[in-house]
């Protein structure tokens, strides 16, 4: 065997066992990636499902806000109506004190 073959066959040897590292190295990172991809998606699931509570208690809120804003429609004209009927009794009240007054001055 010439110094030509053995060069040419340590350097093959050398490539071989480069190339079962870099083989080693990119399985080992590819393992790290997998690690930190299904962490991301716990992450995510997590965010979702927070989303998702936030989202309902919103609804929650905007109807339990649409209620309110009813009732409270419902009590202003409720008010303003026995305000008025208030105001229709001292009214009432009045001209009947004048029809007495005037039944005593008469």
């Amino acid at each position: 065997m010439g110094t030509f073959e053995a060069v040419a066959m340590v350097a093959a040897l050398g490539l071989m066992f480069a190339a079962v590292g870099a083989k080693i190295m990119m399985a080992q990172l590819i393992t790290r990636m997998k690690t930190q991809i299904s962490q991301v998606a716990q992450v995510q699931q997590g965010a979702m499902g927070r989303l998702k509570m936030v989202q309902s208690q919103k609804k929650i809120g905007e109807k339990n806000k649409a209620v309110l804003t009813t009732k409270k429609t419902k009590l202003a004209k409720k008010l303003s109506r026995l305000k008025k009927e208030i105001g229709e009794m001292k009214e009432e009240q009045q001209a009947r004190r004048q029809r007495t007054e005037m039944r005593k001055v008469d």
